[in-house]
């Protein structure tokens, strides 16, 4: 809008005073632009934050305020940290002023000394845009009054509802209440209740109340229904023509034991020049997804399936998610396929990209193959050979892909096991396997090879990139390797391959997931962008999503793309306008993203709580994770991770030293610090809060002893 830019060029000038709105009507003296344009504009700019105006009435850029704007990313603490285009500001407790996890605020800030040199810091001025409606919590009553306690632990204040607005909630009762008024710093929030979610006993309720807090939805609408109902049970044969068919070449998919729905299938051959023939074939999820179908706008709206423990939220109809589009063994199945030609250096020496059709051989299971590999026992000669290739092939690549600088955090995963009644009877924690590279260096070729065409066929496309680390949490990092006589010692703007020297010198040390686990933390997270820039994290210079249409919503639009590109027909109305909209999908689906993510990661809290419960009294050994001037945290093999608060350690005065994140005795000298091996005792697991509380289990054994002399 042309207002909207002379209004800027205006307030960018030199000696610019704040106006108010007949000032800026005055300076402007557009043709044919009155008052009313220009408060609409003004309104436009301050909705998005590049102008802000003063309790006068007073127009002015945000800098020439003082002010900064950004997103606060609140801490459970109370504290919080504002995220602006100038890096990371800490708010304390103290300077939030009404404003709540999530919110747009303007903050300003000033300096202050610590021990580590001068520090940002910064409070919040004016709160911009609010990011919640509603909060979800738990309903109770208190004589006369009545209040909702998020159960976000990021959302400070408690929202006050009267009896009147309370509906049939019992104490008790998880809600969800509409904020009627906001806190600012003075008076309390105010709310309704519009939702009763259930009674706090539920043996499901904590995750029905992960899934409200992250807005997830749980049903598909009827006319999403009605178009899934429509697609048919088995390909039919007219949608084979035109595609090359793969039903004659041996192919199968290697998934997770629970896995229901299958995206990708993989073949491969080796000719007499020792080159590798690897297909890799993907559901083509997008023949039957239109453009702008009831299907498409849910999936858009999803943008992700959402793994929690005790639930699959898919991003499509189970009948298209684990039957028409799913690459179930033995049937036929339509695919987008890459076929490469691979070299025994792991470069990609020819490829190409076609509408298939397949017909997998087998379904085999992580589990089956690592199998497999442990004993060489194969359920026939073809799976054998394509395994053993496959490996070779992964090997390869894995190789290249470390050479460059790619990193290859060892990690683990907890899968909670559950009984018939969504009870946690254990937990099994996943690593990388030699069956899981297989898959994962395919899937990661696949993606480069895809990306790099259509970044060299300069076409529209959805990019998945990740930026260089925070540097920092990198710096933070530095002193506990140093502790640990790592031979690297600075980590401040290195290169991949430092930090990739840092996992594999933690390989075989009891510290290593604790290393992975830190550099893990202070990486940035990949986000999709329409534009290419360097995946930091795999050092690949163009990368995307492709091999996920059936769960993630940006790998349908780049099949779309490729599609469009390989036929020319981008200039097609609904391709053109799904184009346009490439910036709001990739924000969109990066948000969803990382809602699914921390959703699934709660989820697993959850479990794990309840889990833990069981064992208050018993002791375990665990590893410190984390230190702070509170206590420090404690993570068990089995990733449960509670606090050890510092009031419960009582055998000296703890202070805690920030430059080297340490709680150091005063009189013993003794120090706690990440990285180093306790053993404690469970005193205390709440649930609905997802913690557990800690004790040195050598602070209880002394307590015992003197309940005893005291009797």
């Amino acid at each position: 809008m042309q207002i909207t830019r002379e209004l800027i060029t205006l307030m960018s000038k030199k000696g610019y005073a704040p106006q108010d709105l007949d000032g800026l009507a005055a300076e402007l003296q557009l043709p044919g632009v009155d008052k009313h344009d220009i408060k609409r504009a003004l309104g436009l700019l301050e909705a998005e934050g590049k102008i802000l105006q003063t309790k006068k009435g007073k127009y002015a850029l945000p800098a020439q305020l003082d002010l900064v704007i950004g997103e606060l990313l609140a801490n459970k603490a109370g504290y919080g940290f504002v995220k602006t285009p100038i890096g990371d500001v800490f708010v304390p407790a103290s300077k939030i002023n009404g404003a709540m996890h999530g919110d747009k605020v303007a903050i300003r800030i000033s300096r202050r000394k610590t021990r580590q040199g001068p520090r940002s810091e910064g409070e919040i001025a004016r709160i911009l845009e609010r990011a919640y409606e509603a909060v979800v919590g738990r309903y109770e009553r208190h004589g006369k009054i009545s209040i909702v306690v998020p159960s976000d632990k990021r959302i400070q204040y408690h929202v006050f509802v009267h009896r009147n607005d309370a509906i049939d909630a019992k104490d008790g009762d998880m809600v969800v209440a509409k904020i009627l008024e906001y806190p600012d710093g003075v008076r309390a929030a105010r709310g309704s209740i519009i939702e009763i979610i259930g009674d706090e006993t539920s043996p499901t309720i904590e995750i029905d109340v992960i899934v409200r807090e992250h807005n997830l939805s749980t049903e598909f609408t009827l006319a999403t229904m009605a178009e899934a109902e429509s697609v048919p049970e088995s390909v039919i044969v007219a949608d084979t023509l035109g595609r090359k068919d793969y039903r004659g070449v041996f192919t199968v998919t290697i998934d997770g034991l629970d896995a229901k729905d299958f995206d990708d299938a993989i073949s491969i051959r080796r000719d007499n020049s020792g080159h590798f023939h690897l297909g890799v074939h993907i559901a083509d999820v997008s023949h039957y997804v239109g453009i702008g179908s009831a299907l498409d706008q849910e999936a858009y709206e999803r943008a992700t399936s959402v793994y929690l423990a005790d639930r699959v939220l898919p991003m499509l109809p189970h009948k298209l998610s684990n039957n028409i589009c799913s690459l179930n063994p033995r049937v036929d199945r339509l695919s987008l396929s890459v076929e490469m030609v691979v070299d025994e250096a792991g470069e990609v020496g020819d490829f190409e990209i076609f509408n298939g059709v397949i017909n997998s051989d087998y379904r085999l299971t992580y589990e089956q193959v690592d199998e497999a590999f442990a004993t060489g026992v194969f359920p026939d000669a073809d799976v054998r050979d394509l395994l053993v290739s496959m490996r070779e092939l992964s090997d390869v690549l894995e190789g290249k892909r470390l050479r460059r600088g790619s990193l290859n955090f060892e990690t683990i995963e907890p899968k909670v096991i559950l009984d018939a009644n969504l009870r946690p009877l254990e937990v099994i924690v996943r690593e990388r396997t030699a069956a899981t590279k297989l898959i994962e260096e395919a899937m990661i070729l696949t993606n480069e090879t895809v990306a790099g065409f259509m970044y060299w066929q300069d076409a529209p496309m959805v990019y998945r990139v990740h930026d260089k680390p925070n540097e920092e949490s990198l710096v933070q990092i530095e002193e506990l390797i140093e502790n640990l006589h790592y031979p690297v010692k600075k980590l401040k703007g290195a290169h991949p391959r430092v930090i990739q020297q840092i996992i594999t010198h933690a390989h075989d040390k009891p510290e290593k997931l604790l290393i992975n686990n830190l550099l893990l933390r202070a990486m940035k997270r990949a986000k999709y962008t329409p534009s290419s820039t360097l995946h930091f994290g795999l050092a690949s210079q163009n990368y995307t999503h492709f091999t996920s249409p059936i769960r993630r919503y940006p790998d349908l639009i780049v099949h779309r793309l490729v599609k469009a590109t390989l036929d020319q027909s981008l200039s097609e109305p609904e391709l053109v306008g799904m184009v346009d909209s490439l910036v709001e999908i990739c924000e969109h689906s990066s948000y969803m993203e990382r809602e699914a993510d921390d959703a699934s990661r709660e989820s697993v809290d959850v479990k794990l709580c309840e889990l833990m419960k069981a064992h208050i009294g018993e002791e375990f050994d665990g590893t410190i994770t984390g230190v702070a001037g509170y206590g420090f945290f404690v993570q068990l093999a089995n990733t449960a991770e509670g606090l050890v608060h510092i009031k419960d350690i009582t055998d000296d005065y703890y202070e805690y030293d920030e430059a080297t994140f340490t709680l150091l005795g005063q009189r013993t000298g003794r120090a706690f610090q990440i990285g180093h091996t306790v053993r404690v005792q469970i005193t205390n697991v709440v649930i609905g809060e997802r913690r557990i509380d800690f004790v040195l289990a050598e602070e209880e054994q002394t307590r015992k002893k003197r309940s005893k002399r005291a009797r």
